[in-house]
């Protein structure tokens, strides 16, 4: 029987060292791995719930950003448009009141050539009929009425 206590005492002996020992060593390893990947993943969750809460943030930020650069180029556009039609209506009274003065000085040698040609034409008239005068011998009566007058 004691041989049997000391067989059974080094075949647990045995056991012991090849079989439980590394096994214990091997549950231990892959225990503290799985605690270590829980603690990466709520680290990692964490660190995504920081990540959707900064992605929010700028998403925020860039939906303010942009309605601040639409209400600027808004703003700017409507500037833009209001010193064109600024622009547009001082050019177009330039433009009439440069008519105008074109139309003036137009009707003005218009009037001048037209006196010219007036003038010409009369002298040209008022020379013949003096001549009808003086060839039929009334010429001393028009100057004496002429003087005359």
């Amino acid at each position: 029987m004691i041989a049997q206590i000391v067989n059974f005492g080094l075949v647990l002996a045995i056991l012991y060292w090849l079989a439980a020992k590394p096994l214990s060593k091997l549950m231990r390893d892959r225990t503290k791995e799985i605690t270590d990947g829980l603690e990466n993943a709520k680290k990692a969750e964490t660190e995504v719930a920081n990540a959707n809460i900064k992605k929010e943030e700028i998403i925020r930020e860039a939906k303010k950003d942009a309605k601040l650069i639409i209400t600027n180029s808004q703003s700017d556009g409507k500037e833009i448009v209001k010193e064109a039609k600024d622009k547009a209506i001082l050019e177009k009274e330039e433009i009439i009141k440069q008519a105008k003065l074109d139309a003036e000085k137009e009707k003005k040698n218009s009037e001048d050539a037209i006196r010219k040609e007036a003038s010409v034409f009369i002298t040209s008239g008022i020379q013949k009929m003096v001549e009808g005068y003086v060839a039929t011998g009334k010429g001393e009566d028009i100057i004496k009425g002429m003087l005359h007058k």
